[in-house]
């Protein structure tokens, strides 16, 4: 076994390092607004959804040059976003939008995506995304010198009739393809769900064996 100390190492092993290790991450696709009204569309995978309040964390980090990249630029200036999540059917476009380009360049427009009318906040949704997360930022914490830990208040979720099952009130992860990321040598390599399985609850091969002991619900 191989066995490296990541305290101390510099931001690149950091990432190259984990990003192989955290595997699959989810992909946030965040549609921000600049002040004169531009469209930014990016991907993100330093990305987790918290349960509690509806809330969603994204890491972000800075450009070689120590500037923010615009979309971290754009929710410090106008504190709304919408996120959808990466799925199979816009995956060419959404890794095109990865790429670096000046502020003033619409992402939207240059890959010639059509969007509609958020309900709650200034940036508009794209028009045949599955999944849809109208945001407001909430708080910005510095983790280090060169990233921001950024949490975004859920005010509003869309979903495609495709993907959503009335009986249950919320989505059938069978009914959609979201895209995953994987490392990134060789890459950037992507990942769809691929096999599913599912296990009975409440565990099985513990029933009896642990007293009076506490289990959690499986939710975590």
């Amino acid at each position: 076994m191989v066995s490296r100390d990541l305290d101390g190492a510099s931001p690149r092993d950091v990432y190259r390092l984990l990003s192989s290790v955290v595997i699959p991450r989810p992909i946030a696709w965040i549609l921000t607004r600049n002040r004169e009204g531009g469209l930014n569309l990016a991907p993100f995978s330093s990305f987790m959804g918290i349960f509690g309040p509806p809330l969603l964390a994204v890491s972000f980090g800075r450009r070689k040059d120590g500037s923010l990249k615009d979309t971290h630029r754009n929710l410090r200036e106008t504190g709304e976003a919408v996120v959808h999540l990466g799925e199979a059917s816009f995956l060419d476009a959404l890794h095109a939008s990865g790429e670096d380009l000046p502020p003033e360049a619409s992402e939207v427009e240059l890959l010639g995506l059509s969007v509609v009318p958020s309900d709650r906040v200034a940036p508009p949704r794209l028009k045949g995304a599955s999944v849809a997360l109208e945001c407001r930022l909430r708080s910005e914490e510095e983790v280090g010198p060169r990233t921001s830990l950024v949490l975004l208040h859920v005010l509003r979720m869309h979903a495609a009739d495709e993907i959503w099952r009335p009986e249950w009130d919320s989505c059938d992860p069978g009914r959609w393809e979201p895209v995953a990321r994987l490392g990134s040598l060789q890459g950037p390599n992507y990942a769809l769900l691929g096999r599913r399985l599912r296990l009975e609850s409440p565990f099985p091969p513990l029933r009896g064996k642990g007293g009076s002991k506490e289990r959690g619900s499986g939710q975590d």
